[in-house]
């Protein structure tokens, strides 16, 4: 799963936690096993999100085993 808000502002909200909410929930619903979550709080305009491009990297190493990305 990829949590992600643009600004700490938006961070001390409730988004992060309602997306963990709605993806877990859907996830749970369609059957789908959550092997690893990343976040970030960071915005879009800069490159080099961190979880971001640990994701990417998780990804290609899991390619054969990980389909869905939510």
């Amino acid at each position: 799963m990829y949590i992600r808000v643009s600004s700490k502002e938006q961070e001390q909200g409730f988004s992060i936690p309602a997306q963990r909410q709605l993806l877990s929930e859907y996830a749970q619903r369609e059957s789908i096993h959550v092997v690893q979550e990343f976040e970030d709080v960071e915005t879009a305009k800069r490159a080099g999100r961190t979880s971001f491009g640990e994701m990417v990297a998780f990804l290609r190493k899991k390619s054969s085993s990980c389909r869905i990305l939510l």
